[in-house]
């Protein structure tokens, strides 16, 4: 009985024993973890240069306006697409207006005194040209008369009377002449000349202390470049009047001179022909004194002929007057003509099609001239070419070497998650980033900042979601293998001939996948950011003991819930 009841205890005590070693077995002994392998498969091995920059239009402009003066009209706002040559504001053309009209006046003036020149100069040439003739025939005349009279010479009887009586009338009818312009009204208009001159020069002075103030007042700020041009424009008109001035009064003086002096040159020929022929009344027959006669008329012919002759120079005179009224009336125009560009310049056109991305001032604001000496001029508006964009970035100077026109590139956007947009590196900076100077949202430090290379890429196909403005995400892909062997970069050491890996020949150990290594030579090719590429040594479905992380020690986070320091 006793030994029954041993028995019967023992059992149980001997069955949980052999259950609790089964159990520390189970949970404390170390099971054999499976090996992790890295296989050679294909695909593609990359070298990528990844860089933030911004996105901006290809092409954008802006609209300033060549004159300064209030906005009257802004007629487009941002977002609105336009056109080439579309207007899109006015600036209130009041005062270029009213300064084309005083200029149209002051043209018109200019115009009246050259037409009245032109007709004068047209007037006393036809004049000279017929005094000359004249006198041409005057001269072919008496040389036909002395020609005859020395003919007759000896067929004649003498008629000294005659010839007394034309010398006397003769010399009365040249002091008559002289007596009528020495108390003709040519004093009279040479002292209106004179004052004409007097008056000339006093607006002219007039017209220079005004050019003087109105360029102090600019550079005080107090007048306008157009107050300027119109004080130029006077000045120059007032010293063309006081040139014109001087050679009338010149003109004239010297025209009553030359007259007085003809006229004079006539009554002395007229004495010295009366006093030939009153001794030659006794003294020679009748043909020789009518011989001398023929002569001396000869002589006086000839003498008014030169004397017309010495009109053309008097004509060129006048011609210079014309060719200065003309010079004035073409300057006059060539500035009507300037301030009609300026009226038309008050229409500020978009200068290529696109969208407004900017609107800077607004309507019944004060702008300045984009063509000012002084300032840069306010920029209106900002158009941009939406249909192509790119991404200005910034490589750093490690980089930089890899990356070239034409290499691929993908973008992505934070507001367009999962999207990846394309492009190709537009262009590549020669010159490094100046320190201050910003590209693609980023500013260059100055010091001992990391040097960095301008670059652009531009989108391949535009999209509304590419935005100016925006941050980017640039891929820059500077080398691309297609459809390799490859392996995990970190599962091979050494590049080319000299690369090795760990070849893996895999077994079981206690049920468990397991695997041996042997050292063996690849010959590696490009090495990307993740795989290598194998040129030979290994084939598809071949597996490697795979690498081990150098970087940095993982640190770990320890959060504590509901406990107190």
């Amino acid at each position: 009985m006793k030994r029954r009841l041993l028995f019967g205890c023992l059992v149980p005590i001997v069955a949980i024993a052999g259950l609790g070693w089964w159990g520390y077995r189970r949970l404390f002994t170390k099971r054999p973890t499976p090996v992790r392998l890295a296989r050679v498969d294909r695909g593609d091995v990359d070298i990528k240069v990844v860089e933030t920059g911004a996105i901006e239009p290809l092409k954008k402009v802006e609209i300033k306006s060549k004159v300064a003066g209030r906005l009257a009209r802004l007629y487009v706002k941002e977002g609105d697409r336009v056109v080439a040559g579309q207007v899109l504001a006015e600036i209130d053309p009041t005062e270029i207006n009213s300064q084309v009209d005083q200029i149209r006046a002051q043209l018109d003036g200019a115009r009246a005194r050259l037409a009245q020149a032109m007709k004068g100069v047209g007037y006393q040439h036809e004049q000279t040209i017929s005094s000359i003739a004249q006198a041409r025939e005057a001269v072919k005349a008496a040389e036909a008369r002395l020609q005859s009279a020395r003919r007759e010479r000896d067929a004649q009887p003498e008629i000294v009377n005659s010839d007394v009586r034309q010398a006397e009338a003769s010399l009365t009818s040249a002091e008559k002449t002289l007596e009528l312009l020495q108390t003709s009204t040519h004093p009279q208009a040479l002292v209106q000349a004179q004052t004409g001159v007097t008056e000339a020069q006093a607006a002219a002075d007039a017209a220079e202390r005004n050019l003087s103030r109105q360029r102090s007042l600019l550079q005080r700020g107090f007048a306008s470049q157009t107050a300027v041009d119109a004080a130029t424009t006077e000045h120059a008109a007032a010293l063309a009047r006081l040139t014109q001035a001087r050679k009338r009064l010149e003109l004239m003086a010297e025209q009553h001179r030359t007259e007085i002096a003809e006229a004079q040159a006539r009554v002395d020929s007229a004495k010295a022909s009366l006093a030939r022929a009153r001794a030659s009344a006794g003294l020679l027959p009748v043909q020789d004194d009518t011989v001398r006669s023929a002569q001396a008329a000869l002589e006086q012919a000839r003498a008014q002929l030169k004397a017309a002759l010495a009109g053309e120079a008097q004509d060129r005179m006048r011609e210079d007057d014309v060719a200065q009224a003309r010079s004035a009336v073409q300057q006059i125009e060539n500035q009507l003509q300037e301030f009609a560009v300026r009226q038309g310049d008050t229409r500020l056109v978009a200068t290529m099609s696109g969208v407004v991305t900017k609107r800077y001032v607004e309507q019944g604001e004060l702008i300045t001239s984009g063509v000012s000496t002084f300032s840069s001029g306010t920029p209106v508006l900002q158009i941009a070419d939406l249909s192509r964009m790119l991404v200005k970035a910034t490589v750093n100077e490690v980089d930089v070497h890899q990356v070239r026109k034409g290499l691929p590139v993908e973008i992505t956007i934070d507001g367009a998650k999962g999207v990846r947009f394309t492009g190709r590196v537009r262009q590549v900076s020669p010159a490094a980033v100046g320190p201050g100077e910003q590209v693609g949202g980023a500013q260059q430090g100055g010091g001992g900042a990391v040097i960095r290379f301008a670059v652009e890429v531009e989108v391949d196909k535009p999209d509304p979601r590419l935005r100016p403005g925006m941050s980017a995400r640039c891929t820059i892909v500077v080398d691309r293998r297609r459809n390799v062997l490859r392996l995990p970069a970190d599962a091979v050491e050494g590049d080319g001939d000299t690369a090795t890996v760990q070849f893996a020949t895999e077994y079981k150990k206690d049920g468990v996948p397991a695997a041996r290594y042997e050292k063996r030579s690849v010959v590696a090719g490009l090495r990307g950011d993740s795989f290598i590429e194998i040129k030979s040594g290994l084939k598809v479905g071949d597996k490697v003991k795979p690498g081990v992380f150098k970087g940095p020690k993982r640190k770990a986070i320890q959060i504590n819930f509901g406990e107190e320091n």
